[in-house]
């Protein structure tokens, strides 16, 4: 994994150069400013470490030491002001009624996980308004630490390997996630993160997986854009608890039934994962990790958007920014919200979002997964017995007991298969806003249905409380 990320990242580079070139006609000042420090800083560094080991054997002990620490405090000066002082921002949407400041938003509690390239400023001036605007819920932001962008994707890259790297941003969103699933008048608390944020939420969520019950995690649900993040493992659940519908939104209200108020049953992490093909950070993160890790572990649905259907005018390239997801997946809404905040009135022709498409399922991805998982899990069983060193079930014969009811690993995983085959069923022929939870939280969301759009391949997007693989949606 450590080669293939090496050269997914080699090949990033001058795609993100790109991205950012093309985003400069659209750029303030203070935007322009912090570019200007990103690629200063990303050229300092590149050099230090391409100067460290040739100065290191010409100069002297006490002059190497002068010229490590002279740089050490220029990369933290611009990093300084890079970061700004507070890593934490709320913000409220303008819009929101007074009556919808009540209990309605009271017991939901959104947060937001930046990415890499992303200014503290730009993310609390820019990004966290246009969330909490199109979501419109006050949501809270934790901003990730810059330190330049060669020091950036080494941090990540570490973090893909599992190396335990301590940050600051990874202790502040446990807390908040912590303090919100254990707070009784919370019902709701959604997740929003953005490629090298997605890492950090995903240990995140196994660590709360580990330190939490199953009743408190029922609340949670994460949404990413551009994954990073090379697994994104969830609990198993309980083998008899019925498979949820696809189009019933969870709430942990009660409802009616028969004349009679009734709890709903429990309900585990709901998980969904969007990816732009062009998206460098999709294509090593959630893309490559679907497609082609069958041995790991990737739960949740993952909607897949082609590059082409990216129209967005703030962005020529493949997406790769936060705005080019949102205004892929809710143009309307981006587009009234850019013509508001303009002092100019001009008419321009929103394009269909491709949430409005039919999805193409790919069944034969998910089964793949499901039937991979079940072979590890006899290979590694039979490794430990005496006898079992010659077994090895086919995966035809995997398949075909797919409705046995053991009570092991195995067993566990066919209800994972069963899982994925009723999941691609019952989203075969649906748009993706019939599927994806996150778009019946959008403002207008119900009035956005214009047409198909610029096609959309679905790869999963079912209630994934068993911790089913993400399963794939292609052609």
């Amino acid at each position: 994994m450590l080669q293939h990320d090496m050269a997914s990242m080699m090949r990033m580079l001058p795609q993100f150069c790109r991205a950012v070139v093309s985003e400069r006609k659209h750029m303030s000042w203070a935007d322009m400013r912090d570019m200007v420090l990103h690629t200063v800083l990303a050229c300092l560094e590149m050099c230090m470490m391409a100067a460290a080991v040739p100065l290191y054997l010409l100069l002297p002990g006490v002059m190497f030491m002068t010229w490590m620490c002279a740089c050490a405090v220029v990369v933290m000066g611009m990093c300084w002001m890079l970061n700004g002082q507070e890593q934490m921002h709320r913000c409220t949407s303008a819009g929101l009624a007074e009556s919808r400041m009540g209990q309605e938003m009271e017991d939901e509690r959104w947060m937001f996980m930046g990415g890499m390239g992303m200014s503290s400023r730009h993310c609390h001036q820019t990004t966290l308004p246009t969330l909490s605007n199109l979501f419109h819920r006050p949501i809270t932001c934790v901003c990730m630490l810059t330190y330049g962008l060669p020091f950036d994707m080494v941090l990540m890259l570490l973090q893909r390997c599992s190396i335990p790297i301590p940050s600051q941003a990874r202790k502040n969103l446990y807390a908040q996630m912590r303090s919100a699933l254990l707070n009784d008048a919370i019902t709701r608390c959604v997740i929003l993160c953005h490629n090298h944020g997605s890492v950090v939420v995903s240990h995140v969520v196994s660590q709360l997986c580990a330190d939490l019950p199953s009743d408190k995690l029922s609340k949670l649900e994460v949404y990413t854009f551009g994954s990073a993040a090379c697994e994104f493992m969830l609990p198993l659940g309980e083998n008899n608890m019925e498979l949820e519908q696809l189009h019933e939104p969870k709430t942990a209200e009660t409802v009616v039934a028969n004349g009679q108020q009734k709890q709903q049953p429990p309900r585990g992490i709901h998980v969904e994962h969007f990816a732009i093909t062009g998206d460098p950070f999709a294509q090593m993160g959630v893309l490559h990790s679907v497609r082609q890790n069958m041995e790991g572990r990737y739960c949740g649905g993952v909607f897949v958007i082609p590059s082409p259907a990216v129209t967005a005018p703030i962005s020529q390239c493949a997406g790769m920014t936060m705005s080019d997801y949102l205004t892929a997946m809710f143009p309307a809404q981006i587009s009234m919200m850019s013509s508001s905040s303009s002092s100019t009135t001009t008419t321009t022709l929103i394009p269909h979002s491709v949430m409005d498409s039919i999805m193409l399922i790919d069944r034969d991805i998910g089964e793949k997964r499901e039937i991979a998982a079940m072979t590890n899990y006899y290979a590694a069983a039979s490794s430990h017995s005496a006898k079992g060193g010659k077994k090895r079930l086919s995966w035809t014969g995997l398949a075909a007991t797919a409705g046995s009811q053991q009570r092991n690993g195995v067993g566990a995983g066919m209800l994972g298969l069963e899982m994925v085959r009723r999941g691609c069923k019952n989203c075969s022929g649906h748009k993706g806003r019939d599927v994806s939870w996150l778009v019946r939280y959008a403002a207008g969301a119900a009035g956005m249905g214009m047409g198909m759009g610029m096609g959309m391949m679905g790869q999963g997007g079912f209630e994934d409380r068993e911790a089913v693989n993400g399963f794939a949606g292609m052609r």
